[in-house]
């Protein structure tokens, strides 16, 4: 199995603008970098940060907010 830093790593290649990390209780976690969303642009499904119990949970999560985003950007 790869180290957390390189599966890390390979979330935050797949998920530009994303700061990803393993917690010590053993959840993953994603919070967006950069500017903060307007109020206006949460609210639609669009957030701050995400959680998973799992790496493959959090990979859904952060597929479905590029997809929310790609969606405003229309």
């Amino acid at each position: 199995m790869t180290g957390w830093d390189e599966r890390i790593a390979g979330l935050e290649a797949e998920f530009p603008g994303w700061h990803i990390w393993h917690s010590s209780a053993g959840r993953w976690w994603a919070t967006r970098t950069g500017s903060v969303l307007r109020r206006e642009e949460l609210g639609t499904g669009r957030v701050m940060t995400v959680d998973a119990d799992d790496e493959a949970s959090l990979r859904e999560q952060l597929a479905t907010q590029a997809t929310l985003d790609r969606d405003l950007e229309v």
